[in-house]
């Protein structure tokens, strides 16, 4: 009974150790290209690169932000695969945000 309280913590901090894992890469390699090149023109390799760099991230971001709100839903109501039917509203908003950030 405890254990089925903590968890969706302990969910949760996996999340964040994963969430900074994968983020590292992305985050580093976009400032490596911002720091190599300082006057990003539109329409260069550098500024694409800078922009593709930017996406990863927004992406990286929204899919730690849906798994952790399954965690928060699911830490809340004790019901694990309720709030996994409830995320996929939230699922369906998220992909229109990426469809919208694709469409450069």
């Amino acid at each position: 009974m405890f254990l089925d309280l903590l968890l969706p913590y302990i969910f949760g901090l996996i999340l964040l150790a994963a969430a900074t894992l994968v983020g590292i890469y992305p985050v580093t390699k976009l400032i490596q290209i911002y720091e190599g090149k300082h006057e990003l023109k539109q329409g260069s390799a550098g500024w694409l690169r800078t922009v593709s760099g930017w996406s990863m991230i927004a992406f990286w971001i929204m899919t730690t932000w849906f798994l952790a709100t399954i965690l928060g839903d699911w830490s809340s109501s004790g019901d694990l695969e309720g709030a996994i039917n409830r995320s996929w509203l939230r699922l369906r908003i998220l992909l229109e945000i990426a469809a919208a950030l694709g469409d450069d």
